[in-house]
């Protein structure tokens, strides 16, 4: 390569440098800011008359222009490498086509607000109608669904410790971790659905809320609600327990029955939580309200005591969070079956759950729930890992023990459809206890081969 080619790439990394630099130090239309601007763009457009791209990026910490590594460019550039690193960039490339407004707009973007990163900057460019630039972000590398199970939990209990301590936590991390967790449920429903037989004891609050938000997502979807319905639903949920954290833990965790004056402390949640929410920057109004209303009834018993009208969100959560309670071992209670449990739940429809919502909830789960420990006319036994009470698919059993009682050394899958004779029917559920079963850790297995993509570049 000639001089006059690094000559080039020198001039046209610097004008990007310093027309960045400017930019946040002069006002817009300042000589500075430019005269920068338009010789970068003015040297990019006689490039791209020869080439269809052009790339500017990062490799092992070291820009690249082109093929061409500059290796001691980093002093001298030091604004456009803070840009790339903190957005998450690997490159940039410019396309044949580019006009100055997109180049300058371009710049607007990459010198302002610094927590629009990876994809979300290249949506916000695309936005802007920038079309002949885009970006190469740094790719995350696959994440199973567990991992992100697990960021979920971890952003509940910073969440509680921060409150705790007496902050109002940050919305950050709760708004990803709950946009990850929607993208995940309407791609790998059946698969979330597992993770919420997660039942910690010694963590039940944050796997209890990370469960109710998977729950109220999916029955969210199943009701036909919009995306960003679903993520308020999905933020409701993982924080409909935050108030708790006002309350004493020899209260939440006290194996006998409370006394009256505890049972109005432990009642103050929801308004507990309610406020915190309002407290909160960039977190949805109604995220308050339907944490206010999770334990009031569809009758209006409950508490808080109220008689306005309920919002329809607010069942949604109301239903999730009593089917995961019910399946949990609780200082006061035994789990129930998750069948038992929906047959307790259709016994309070009307009452305590809104009777559409509930039915939704029923069809949503199918008669034997994800979760469900089920003996075949086999004789053999196996977990329910799929269903799919919407279409004419099957509902998916991972048999576990042969018809001889034994465990199978390589466990298979098999779908049951209803009224098929040459399938095996399900006789009945069974306690998983029996066969030594451990419904938290079997999913946390299943969920070990499911992955999700984590940041890439579209």
């Amino acid at each position: 390569m000639s001089d006059i080619e690094f000559e080039t790439i020198d001039t046209i990394l610097k004008s990007i440098n310093g027309a960045i630099k400017a930019k946040k130090l002069y006002p817009a239309g300042h000589p500075a800011i430019a005269t920068p601007m338009t010789k970068a763009y003015q040297i990019l457009s006689e490039l791209l008359k020869m080439n269809n791209k052009i790339f500017i990026g990062m490799v092992k910490g070291v820009i690249v222009f082109e093929e061409v590594p500059l290796m001691d460019a980093e002093k001298n550039l030091m604004e456009l490498v803070h840009q790339i690193k903190q957005r998450e960039i690997e490159g940039i490339i410019f396309e044949k086509g580019l006009i100055q407004k997109e180049f300058l707009n371009f710049i607007d973007i990459l010198s302002g607000e610094e927590g629009i990163k990876g994809k979300d900057l290249q949506n916000v460019l695309a936005s802007k109608d920038i079309l002949h630039i885009s970006i190469k972000f740094i790719s995350q590398g696959k994440r199973n669904i567990l991992e992100a199970y697990n960021d979920a939990v971890n952003v509940v209990k910073d969440t509680m410790n921060q409150i705790r301590m007496g902050k109002i936590p940050q919305s950050g991390e709760i708004i990803k971790v709950v946009g990850e967790i929607t993208d995940l449920v309407l791609t790998e429903r059946s698969a979330m659905i597992g993770l919420t037989m997660i039942k910690n004891y010694d963590n039940y609050l944050f796997n209890h809320s990370v469960n109710v938000s998977i729950l109220s997502i999916a029955l969210g979807q199943s009701m036909n609600y919009k995306k960003e319905e679903l993520h308020i639903i999905g933020i409701a949920g993982l924080l409909h327990d935050v108030g708790k954290t006002g309350v004493a833990e020899d209260i939440i965790r006290k194996p006998g029955g409370l006394s009256s004056t505890e049972w109005e402390t432990i009642k103050q949640h929801p308004v507990l939580g309610s406020k915190i929410i309002e407290r909160m920057t960039d977190m949805a109004g109604l995220v308050g309200r339907l944490i206010y209303e999770h334990h009031i009834r569809y009758d209006h018993t409950g508490y808080p005591n109220t008689q306005s009208p309920l919002h329809p969100l607010s069942m949604i959560i109301t239903t999730a969070d009593a089917y995961d309670a019910l399946t949990t071992l609780r200082v006061y209670q035994r789990p129930y079956h998750p069948v038992d449990a929906i047959k307790v739940m259709s016994s309070m429809s009307g009452k305590h759950f809104d009777p559409n919502t509930l039915k939704a909830f029923i069809a949503m789960v199918g008669a034997y729930p994800i979760g469900t420990a089920v003996r075949l006319s086999t004789n053999e036994v196996g977990i329910i890992t799929k269903v799919n009470p919407a279409t004419s698919l099957p509902t998916t059993v991972k048999v576990l023990f042969g018809g001889d009682g034994n465990q199978l050394a390589k466990p298979y899958e098999i779908g049951l459809s209803d009224g098929d004779a040459g399938k095996p029917a399900i006789i009945a559920p069974i306690d998983p206890l029996t066969k030594g079963l451990d419904m938290g850790a079997f999913f946390e297995e299943e969920s070990k081969t499911i992955v999700t993509q984590g940041v890439t570049n579209d």
